[in-house]
């Protein structure tokens, strides 16, 4: 009898409206995920005749912008009789930066067991983490004077031509930064702040970046593409290398935050799996930069490039910054997981 009596009230436990899953959001709601990176999902209750195991997952993990994020699940491995529980989700540090400016559902199943009875039920809730957390980067806006870049010794080489390699027309080399950093750049109010273009380079205006990382709510024009004037490039048809160069620079400057850091000239090495955007930086106050060329982003080429008659196309290769990069932006946007730095694209015909 009592197992027949636990069994009774498990599965009651489990059809009654409020046993298993009680107050938890419908899977259309959508809540924002807190700084501490704790939210519960909802309650399980145990109403067998004695106690129940909780079996759940350590961690689940949904993809957003094509990268795994991955939450950690906290349930104890038992209830007591008549007890109950809370089920939750923890984000790192880590995972709520590459959280930041984003919304995704998040499912768990779970299962109560008792008397050799088991139940399973799936809690599902669509979480969104404030777009504000992303502004500076690793999760917080950098405080004033603490933007710190670190020079890097020697320069990278250039992309070797070969000899099979013709001359290009018709180039067109564009850069979409990582969209949070230039919300951020974008906030100084002092005379000469924001984001400048000088020598040839251009900011096209818009409430959204074309190759977002951390996408906003806000509708603020800004600068989020940024094209340069061609210089002589090159394309091998024999091994699909290519150099296609670019001319003038932008700046980035919020002088209340020491921040003053040009980015120009840049360098886009197609070389497969090793293509890369090279840049020449110089900076000043807490971007002190001593005007030398980096190799700032790898480059994901796959799927490219899209030929038509003469015309290669390769559009919006998602770039994360290197090791060197990272120097570069001061150590605020480091791998794995909050590295994204938007975006280039190229083109050019060949004779």
């Amino acid at each position: 009898m009592r197992r027949r009596g636990a069994r009774a009230g498990l599965l009651l436990a489990l059809a009654s409206g409020c046993a298993l899953l009680a107050g938890a959001p419908a899977a259309a709601q959508t809540r924002s995920v807190p700084d501490s990176g704790v939210i519960t999902l909802g309650t399980v209750h145990c109403e067998a005749s004695e106690a129940c195991a909780l079996l759940a997952p350590q961690q689940v993990s949904v993809r957003v912008a094509g990268l795994p994020l991955r939450a950690r699940v906290l349930a104890p491995p038992f209830v007591g009789r008549g007890g109950k529980a809370e089920v939750k989700l923890r984000f790192d540090s880590a995972a709520l930066a590459r959280f930041a400016g984003r919304a995704a559902t998040f499912r768990v199943r779970v299962v109560l067991r008792a008397a050799g009875q088991r139940q399973a039920r799936t809690f599902s809730a669509r979480l969104r983490r404030p777009a504000a957390a992303a502004e500076g980067g690793g999760g917080a806006v950098p405080a004033p004077g603490t933007i710190r870049s670190e020079p890097v010794a020697g320069e990278p080489l250039e992309l070797a031509r070969p000899a099979t390699a013709v001359t290009v027309g018709d180039v067109k080399l564009t850069w979409y930064p990582r969209d949070s950093w230039l919300r951020y750049a974008a906030s100084g109010v002092a005379p000469g702040d924001g984001i400048l273009f000088a020598g040839g380079a251009s900011g096209i205006d818009s409430a959204a970046s074309p190759c977002p990382d951390r996408p906003s709510a806000s509708d603020a024009q800004i600068p989020y593409t940024v094209e340069f004037s061609p210089r002589e490039s090159w394309f091998d048809p024999l091994s699909g290398t290519a150099a296609v160069d670019g001319a003038g620079s932008v700046t980035f400057r919020w002088r209340a935050h020491t921040i003053d850091l040009t980015g120009s000239d840049p360098e886009i090495q197609i070389n497969g799996a090793a293509s890369q955007a090279v840049f020449r930086f110089s900076g000043s106050e807490g971007t002190s930069y001593p005007n030398q060329r980096v190799a700032l982003l790898t480059l994901d080429t796959t799927g490219r490039p899209v030929v038509s008659g003469n015309s290669y196309s390769y559009s919006l290769m998602r770039g994360r910054l290197s090791g060197d990069g990272e120097k570069v932006f001061a150590g605020f946007y480091t791998a794995p997981d909050n590295n994204e730095f938007g975006c280039v694209s190229v083109g050019f015909t060949v004779p």
